[in-house]
C-alpha cells in the first residue's frame, strides 16, 4: 500500500450496492480478451504530483484511484453528476479521468470530466471539460477549445454536452442519480487515425466529441503509461472554507447521497473498455481529514469518493 493509503486513506466496507439508474455499456459485452498488460511496476507507488490544477490555488486536494501500465491507451467511467452552486469564485471542485506519461522525462496528459470552475466560466454551475498539457505543471496546454489542440468534432448532438458546456441534470441528494459516462482514448481503429479522442456515451451509443492529435504529443504520441479516476477540490484563500467534494458527503452514505465513479476500466487501441485489476489499482488521498474514498463492496469496479465544506474538517 503506497504512503498516502497507509496514513491518511479511510477504507469503509460498505454493503453491497448496485448502480442501475444509470446508462451503461454492460462490461461483458465491452471487454477485450486480449486484455492490456496491468502490472504495478516495481517500485512504483501512487502519487499526486501530476493532480495539479487552477492556479492561484493554496490547497489541491485529491481523492481517487490511479493505475500504472506498461501501455495505456485509454481510460473509461460512468461519473455522477453533482452541482457545487456554493462554489467561491476562486475555488474549484471536479471528478476528473486522466491518462498521461512521463517517459524519457518528458510529461504529456490529457484529463477530462465534470467541474466548478467560476475562474473560468463566470458561473457556479457544473461544466463538461477537456485539457491537455506538456508539462507536469500544466502551463502548455487549455481548457476545452481555448487554444489550438482539442479540435471539436463538426457535429453536434441534441442533448449531448460537449467541452465547456453546462450539465443541466444533476443528482439529488437522496433522490435522484444522474451520470454522464466518458472514455479517452487513443483510438487506433481503421479510418480512425490513432489520435486521443474524447467520446460520451448514452445507452449503446457512443458520441465523439473532439480529439486531440497524436501529433500534439511526445511521450504520449503513442500511448499513456498512468490512468487516475479522482475527485479533486481547491481554494486559493488562506481563511476561505475548503469546497466540498462530490456529493459533499463522506463515502460511507452510499447511492443517491455519495458520489461515485462506476465501471473504472482501461481501453484497448480498438476503443474497447478492458476491466482492470483491482489489484493494479491503488488508491490516492492526500487530504483524509476533509476528503475520504471507499471501494464498493459489490464489486463493479467502483468507489464512492467526496467529502464536505469546512475550514478545518
Amino acid at each position: 500500500m503506497n504512503r498516502y493509503a497507509a496514513s491518511v486513506l479511510t477504507f469503509l466496507c460498505l454493503q453491497p450496492l448496485c448502480f442501475l439508474t444509470g446508462a451503461s455499456l454492460p462490461m461483458k459485452n465491452l471487454v477485450n480478451t486480449a486484455g492490456l498488460r496491468n502490472p504495478r511496476p516495481e517500485g512504483g507507488e501512487a502519487s499526486t504530483k501530476d493532480f495539479t490544477f487552477p492556479r492561484p490555488i493554496m490547497a489541491n486536494s485529491v481523492a481517487g484511484m490511479t493505475n500504472r501500465s506498461d501501455q495505456v491507451f485509454g481510460i473509461y467511467a460512468r461519473i455522477s453528476a453533482w452541482g457545487h452552486e456554493h462554489t467561491k469564485s476562486d475555488a474549484y471542485s471536479a471528478a476528473v479521468i486522466q491518462v498521461s506519461n512521463d517517459q524519457g522525462g518528458e510529461y504529456n496528459a490529457i484529463r477530462a470530466g465534470l467541474h466548478t470552475l467560476p475562474s473560468l466560466y463566470k458561473d457556479n454551475k457544473l461544466h463538461m471539460f477537456a485539457q491537455w498539457t506538456k508539462d507536469r505543471d500544466w502551463n502548455t496546454g487549455c481548457y476545452n477549445a481555448d487554444c489550438p489542440g482539442f479540435v471539436p468534432f463538426k457535429d453536434s448532438f441534441t442533448g449531448i454536452a460537449k467541452p465547456g458546456m453546462v450539465i443541466e441534470e444533476l443528482s439529488s441528494y437522496g433522490q435522484t442519480d444522474s451520470s454522464v459516462i466518458l472514455q479517452i482514448v487513443k483510438d487506433e481503429r481503421p479510418g480512425i487515425g490513432g489520435d486521443w479522442w474524447l467520446y460520451r456515451v448514452s445507452g449503446p451509443v457512443r458520441f465523439p466529441l473532439g480529439y486531440w492529435p497524436a501529433s500534439l504529443f511526445t511521450s504520449m504520441s503513442r500511448h499513456a503509461t498512468e490512468a487516475a479516476w479522482y475527485g479533486a477540490a481547491g481554494f486559493a484563500r488562506r481563511d476561505d472554507d475548503r469546497p466540498a467534494m462530490g456529493s459533499g458527503h463522506g463515502p460511507g452514505e452510499g447511492p443517491t447521497r455519495s458520489a461515485y465513479f462506476a465501471d473504472i476500466s482501461l481501453m484497448d487501441n480498438m476503443a474497447y473498455p478492458v476491466d482492470p485489476s483491482l489489484a493494479g489499482v491503488f488508491p490516492v488521498v492526500n487530504d483524509g481529514r476533509c476528503y475520504q474514498l471507499a471501494m464498493d463492496a459489490a464489486g463493479g469496479n467502483t468507489f464512492f469518493y467526496g467529502g464536505p465544506v469546512g475550514r478545518s474538517c
